[in-house]
């Protein structure tokens, strides 16, 4: 019909062949998920110590971050020749659309204007950080998700995994009321935390806010900080100590360490030796490999403490026999300002039973209200490879529950 001449078809060959080549390429530069297999190491905040740190901080609202921003100043150091880089994360739930829209906030740059010079909450949120950042030498990046509470997960894991980030930094599921109780801010929430835990691509830390540092944020001249790290071994509480090091560079922050011991002739697993003698109970699993690991780094922190010219860590051993002796040298802890614990030590269950599996025996009990309420705690779990998996291969049906799912 003479529609298109010789020429005409001829272009519009080429375009279609061009379309063609050009999408896929074009796809993953786009669409950024594509590329999240690509692997990356530093997973774990117990690393080499002249490398950058990045942490990718979650948090629900205006509430969490005076808190966080001063838990942001905590974990900065001084001496470190790796920088801290901070990518925090507004956790919005999707109420009117079905899919996921992740929008990240970027300052002024070459005199531009920024997207939305609107002074509401929200643009709130991210001045709070902005300015930090002005005032600190930490590298602070916010950024906004908008999803699901039940696919939310899935947003916090494949931002980890693209940003590189050692830790994630996730806020409790409950809030502190005025009268010191907690009241929880939904089950979404707890049951977020929990897929996080079975999928991060790296360390986890479960932060409850009690108010560190206070209601507003605390220059860093200003800070003044007892920070607890109770020391039983194992994988977690390695990472715990490893946090606590970090920490214990600030110049305004003091680190006690407390290593818990049994008495001589006693055995961490099974019965002791010296039937006058109660062992301490301990979950299965504390082989010769972490005790080894756990040597290791116990050294690597006691030259740590010799080379502090301020004093500025120190370490106490704890003997305990029993359960109640561990519950009794915890509650000597309860006025600090911090305590770091492992979600899963070489201890069992203290105290009750508790409803916040995701925690661990020892975060459980610090973390009630019976235990303190001016005191905050960081719940964390390290990175484990011999557990990896590519995120979200499973189906959430197939996971084990949290009480007894493999660390990592």
């Amino acid at each position: 019909m003479q529609v298109l001449n010789d020429q005409a078809f001829a272009i519009c060959v080429v375009m279609a062949l061009f379309s063609t080549f050009i999408s896929t390429p074009m796809v993953m530069v786009v669409y950024k998920p594509a590329r999240r297999g690509a692997p990356y190491k530093r997973k774990t905040i117990q690393r080499d110590p002249d490398t950058e740190l990045r942490m990718l901080a979650c948090f629900h609202n205006t509430h969490n971050i005076p808190s966080l921003i001063n838990l942001i100043e905590c974990s900065r150091g001084t001496e470190r020749k790796g920088k801290l880089c901070i990518y925090t994360m507004h956790l919005m739930e999707l109420s009117e659309r079905s899919s996921a829209i992740t929008m990240v906030h970027m300052a002024r740059k070459n005199g531009m204007p920024f997207w939305n010079k609107k002074r509401n909450g929200k643009d709130q949120m991210i001045i709070a950080f902005q300015d930090y950042e002005k005032l600190s030498g930490v590298s602070v990046r916010p950024m906004t998700v908008i999803s699901g509470l039940n696919s939310i997960h899935e947003d916090i894991c494949t931002t980890a995994h693209r940003k590189r980030a050692a830790m994630i930094i996730l806020p409790f599921h409950k809030q502190q009321r005025v009268d010191g109780t907690m009241e929880s801010v939904g089950h979404s929430f707890q049951e977020m935390n929990q897929l996080v835990l079975c999928h991060a691509p790296c360390s986890v830390g479960i932060f409850v806010d009690r108010g560190l540092g206070g209601t507003s944020q605390v220059q860093a001249s200003d800070v003044s900080y007892e920070i607890v790290v109770p020391f039983f071994g194992g994988h977690d509480d390695r990472e715990a100590l490893c946090y606590g090091m970090r920490m214990g560079e600030h110049p305004g922050i003091f680190v006690n360490v407390y290593k818990f011991v049994t008495p001589a002739g006693t055995s961490l697993v099974g019965e002791s030796s010296n039937k006058n003698t109660k062992a301490m109970d301990v979950i299965d699993g504390n082989d010769y490999d972490d005790k080894k690991e756990d040597d290791e780094l116990w050294n690597e922190f006691l030259s740590a403490c010799n080379r502090s010219s301020q004093e500025t860590m120190k370490y106490e051993e704890k003997v305990v026999e029993s359960k109640g002796d561990i519950e009794i040298a915890l509650k000597e802890m309860n006025r600090c300002n911090l305590i770091v614990v492992g979600r899963m030590p070489s201890v069992a269950a203290l105290g009750s039973i508790s409803d916040c599996p995701e925690l661990g025996p020892v975060g459980s009990f610090v973390a009630s209200s019976d235990f303190s309420t001016v005191t905050s705690v960081m719940v964390i779990q390290q990175y484990n490879p011999s557990t990896d998996i590519h995120p979200f291969v499973r189906e959430e049906s197939d996971l084990p529950d949290i009480a007894d799912a493999p660390r990592g």
